[in-house]
């Protein structure tokens, strides 16, 4: 069986060298153990700040008994709130747990960078005086937040915004995406840049979720061992992405929030494989200018957070929307339908095909179904919802073809938002990977493309895949301007229509089933809103976690977090920690 992971050392060109050198002045850079296929690159000791963070957190012991691990945003604004804490203390502390895990410890690689501590410590101290006298911007007002590495963030705030590729290491932006602007004028902490599926997965056929040339590959805290060699594009093993660095640093408790963009299941797949909670908005109503595309179409953001709660809080400051009345911790008066959890798996090509898992899965999803019916709502079963795979126009996956037509143009609009870079275009970016192919094109990913797979002939030698292979096929989309225009709306039509006709039909406002069945990228045809909650766990499968998905209607946001809500109050002892982190043997760490 081919290797999934390979190792060698990289050589380096002069102008990498460079760039790598610009990064390490701003703050922590990655040194994953696994960088297109070698060894680790660079290795930022930042010993003065690993010495700062020990010095002032052993200045007061009270701090230790914040547990990173559980700790939920408004828990910690209770603290902040009350005095006992500052917002000065939380950097420090989730500092702490990013050196004592991404790199070292149990290696997760969940962030690619973090904001200089200086930085971090005197926005930190703006916001506790803001705090002091009275202006409280938000409810996540001196929290910290991950960011996902797509979302351009000002260079004044120490973090390249590189799309896990080493094209824009170095590089400088012009200003915050809209979304970020969004986050500081709630007064959030922007703590660190996640790691990702390079360019959000959309670089090549062969490439293993969570797995980026700059940040190398995201590890599941969950997962004893990580990624399996041989396992497949999304297998049990993976951390799924490409918003892998945000649920892994969530759930080992980098921070107690995060961000991420989703196209096709890129913030549900991984926060339902961490074990946490996450909501993709409705296409279009949140900006999504200025963080790496694969285009308007499906595009999305979406946040994740360890409970309902939070969740709302971020995605009010997202949507500028209070959703505070959704948090009804209820299922009476809910009106929900579930898929028939039989019809639902991921296909053997992308994830080896594990009997006794779907047998716990479906009877954990059924006995929920029964307890959410018993206390309250209402509940129809087994209702149709149409797969990704019945949706092709013109004999050519729509999904895929559209994505393939927008992207270029859509990706050349994400280049503007960077200073004097030589990147322009998408064939800039591809040329780029060419001159640096120990840095970007690794050999030896065995898996592909799931849509790829899905629709396209199999590589009969996987080895021989492009690793750019997206990248290129978007430089000759395949339909026309004409074939695109109806494309979108036959594709879109068809989503929305099969969802709209269970909501009217059966009366219900939210359509549900189990998350590795792929049910979020029929809600990626349909544009509409989407979220996972914690289900389950394997211990015979890695110990990997699973989750529950539901779809709501564009702008059911609200009737979602509802949903969340009431699963969350009715399963109090369900979610667990990662056991790894939770039991890690701090002399095993030479860090903190």
């Amino acid at each position: 069986m081919l290797k999934l992971l390979s190792r060698g050392l990289l050589v380096f060109t002069s102008l990498i060298t460079i760039q790598l050198l610009v990064s390490l002045s701003q703050g922590l850079i990655s040194s994953p153990s696994d960088k297109a296929g070698g060894e680790t690159i660079v290795e930022d000791q930042s010993v003065d700040r690993v010495r700062m963070i020990q010095e002032y957190l052993s200045s007061d012991s009270s701090l230790d008994r914040i547990d990173v691990l559980t700790a939920t945003a408004h828990e910690l604004q209770d603290l902040l709130t009350n005095g006992s804490v500052s917002s000065v203390d939380l950097v420090h502390i989730y500092l702490r747990q990013i050196e004592s895990h991404n790199h070292k410890g149990l290696k997760l690689n969940a962030v690619i960078s973090v904001a200089p501590i200086d930085l971090l410590i005197e926005n930190a101290k703006a916001l506790d005086r803001e705090r002091a006298a009275g202006n409280v911007r938000s409810p996540l007002h001196g929290i910290p937040i991950l960011v996902k590495d797509n979302i351009v963030t000002d260079s004044a705030l120490g973090m390249d915004t590189t799309s896990g590729s080493f094209a824009f290491r170095g590089v400088k932006t012009k200003k915050n995406s809209p979304v970020v602007d969004r986050l500081v004028k709630a007064g959030l902490i922007i703590i660190g840049k996640a790691n990702l599926s390079e360019w959000a997965g959309h670089k090549g056929y062969c490439l293993t979720t969570g797995w980026s040339a700059v940040g190398g590959q995201t590890q599941s805290p969950y997962v004893e061992g990580g990624v399996r060699a041989g396992d497949k594009f999304i297998g049990h093993s993976t951390p799924c992405g490409s918003s892998s660095g945000n649920a892994v640093g969530l759930a080992a408790g980098f921070s107690p929030l995060s961000l991420g963009t989703e196209t096709d299941g890129s913030v549900l797949q991984p926060a339902g494989r961490a074990s946490v909670y996450a909501l993709k908005a409705t296409v279009g109503v949140i900006p999504t200018d200025g963080t790496s595309p694969s285009g308007p179409f499906s595009d999305s953001l979406g946040p994740m957070a360890k409970d309902p709660e939070d969740l709302a809080s971020l995605m009010g400051i997202l949507m500028e929307t209070n959703f505070s009345t959704s948090l009804t911790d209820s299922w009476k008066g809910q009106r929900v339908a579930f898929v028939n959890p039989d019809d639902w798996e991921l296909g053997a090509f992308v994830c080896n095909r594990d009997e006794d898992l779907l047998v716990k899965q479906r009877s954990e999803l059924r006995a929920q179904i029964d307890k959410i019916e018993k206390d309250g709502a209402k509940v129809v079963r087994d209702v149709n919802v149409a797969k990704t795979f019945d949706l092709e126009f013109e004999g050519k996956c729509g999904l895929e073809a559209i994505w393939d037509y927008e992207f270029p143009g859509a990706l050349a609009k994400f280049f503007d938002f960077y200073q004097d870079s030589s990147i322009k275009t998408l064939q800039d970016l591809i040329q780029f990977n060419n001159d640096h192919p120990d840095l970007e094109l690794p050999k030896g990913k065995i898996v592909v493309s799931i849509i790829t797979a899905l629709h396209a002939n199999l590589f009969p030698n996987l080895d021989q895949a492009n690793p750019q292979g997206l990248l290129t096929d978007a430089l000759e989309p395949g339909y026309s301007k004409d074939q695109y225009e109806k494309a979108k709306a036959y594709i879109r039509g068809e989503g929305k229509a099969t969802f709209d006709s269970i909501f009217l039909e059966q009366g219900v406002d939210v359509v549900a089933g189990p998350l590795d069945g792929r049910i979020v990228s029929t809600a990626a045809c349909a544009g509409y809103p989407a979220c996972v909650v914690p289900l389950g766990y394997a211990p015979n499968t890695y110990g990997r976690a699973y989750g529950v998905t539901a779809v709501a209607a564009a702008g059911g946001e609200g009737k979602l977090i509802e949903f969340m809500s009431a699963w969350a109050a009715s399963n109090p002892g369900l979610w667990q920690p990662p056991p790894l982190v939770v039991n890690w043997d701090p002399k095993k760490s030479s860090v903190l």
